[in-house]
């Protein structure tokens, strides 16, 4: 057994010692690679600082170059100002040069200049003539217009009167029956406030006789048991003295008996009595809370009615809002195209039609004259 572990032993340190011999070769070429691009690294990083210590020596010893660029900047400047210069200069010869050349063909246009004078009076001529014909064109061009708008003023007016007339009587017609829509409905609403007082009242007396009858019914109704009682008692006491034949006080029990069942008698017969009362008062309840309930939903239609009316006259009435618009229409129609001056004061919108018209007038001849005077102006 030791023998055998023995040679497992040796056979396993064999085996990795010939592993690592053939990790070993395989690894050595890559190693090798390795190590040369490590030198090569290397050796760059040494010519790179090399080369980077001799740039810096030379140019450490090189002045500050931004003074230098300034200047030449400056000087770029002063030389683009100088073309500029150059170049308005340009520009100012030629122009002086057109302007000799317009003087000098200006001297030689005296004839053209006469015969634009000319011209120009011919021009002035017929400008004075259009000037007129203009003029008396608008001359009888306001005055028809003048015509017209004072027909339309005039139609619009009687038109507007008419107008105003008719809203009048369709407004006073409204009050009147609003006033007596409101007339109407207040008297119904008291007939109506009344007749329920009236009824509440009636109600509330039926309503206590029917309580008083019930409770006399109650009263009539525990009597009569009482008496019931009353009367069995007797009944019993004489069944007793038939049994005792000769005893003193049969007599006596036969007359308390025949006076119980009588008094038992009128009892029954005013039960009955307060029966039927309150059949009636509760036939007469219903009757009267039917009849209530229908003179109320008479009441409350006709009310509703009324309502409904009176709700109708004011939509009417607001209807007919325009009213004061309507009498404003003849104040609106004075302003318009007869509107006083702005010197004027508020005094003038309230002069009448015919005195607008005239001062129209006045003023439209005083624009014809201006015009007239214009035209002479002219010539």
């Amino acid at each position: 057994m030791a023998a055998n572990v023995g040679s497992m032993f040796q056979y396993w340190k064999r085996f990795d010692l010939q592993q690592l011999q053939d990790l070993r070769k395989q690894v050595a070429p890559l190693l090798k690679s390795f190590q040369g691009e490590i030198d090569a690294l290397s050796k760059r990083s040494k010519e790179a600082e090399a080369a980077f210590l001799n740039v810096y020596k030379r140019l450490i010893d090189v002045p500050d170059p931004v003074p230098a660029l300034d200047l030449g900047q400056q000087l770029q400047l002063k030389v683009q100002r100088l073309h500029d210069i150059e170049t308005e200069n340009q520009k100012l010869r030629e122009t002086l040069e057109e302007y000799n050349k317009e003087f000098a063909e200006v001297k030689n246009q005296e004839v053209t200049i006469k015969a634009l004078k000319e011209k120009i009076r011919e021009y002035e001529q017929t400008l004075k003539n259009q000037a007129e014909t203009i003029a008396l064109e608008k001359e009888q061009k306001l005055q028809n217009d003048f015509a017209e708008k004072e027909r339309k003023l005039q139609e619009t007016q009687m038109s507007t009167t008419s107008k105003l007339e008719e809203a009048e009587h369709k407004v006073q017609s409204l009050q009147t029956a609003l006033e007596k829509t409101r007339t109407e409905l207040f008297d119904l609403k008291t007939k109506y406030d009344e007749e329920t007082t009236a009824k509440a009242d009636e109600i509330e007396m039926i309503m206590t006789d029917l309580e008083r009858a019930n409770q006399r019914a109650e009263v009539a109704q525990r009597e009569a048991e009482t008496l019931r009682e009353q009367l069995s008692s007797a009944n019993h006491s004489l069944q007793l003295a038939s049994q005792i034949q000769k005893a003193p006080d049969v007599a006596i029990e036969v007359l308390t008996r025949s006076s119980l069942e009588v008094e038992l008698a009128a009892k029954e017969r005013e039960i009955a009595q307060l029966v039927e009362d309150v059949q009636r008062l509760q036939a007469s309840l219903t009757k009267l809370r039917e009849n209530s309930a229908s003179q109320i939903s008479q009441l409350e239609q006709q009310l509703s009615a009324k309502n409904s009316t009176l709700k109708q006259l004011e939509e009417k009435l607001k209807g007919q809002a325009d009213y004061e618009e309507v009498k404003k229409e003849l104040n609106i129609l004075k302003s318009m195209e007869f509107a006083p001056s702005e010197g004027a004061g508020t005094q003038d919108a309230a002069k009448p039609l015919e005195v607008l018209l005239l001062e129209k007038n006045r003023s439209l001849q005083s624009e014809n004259a201006a015009l007239r005077i214009s035209n002479s102006d002219l010539s």
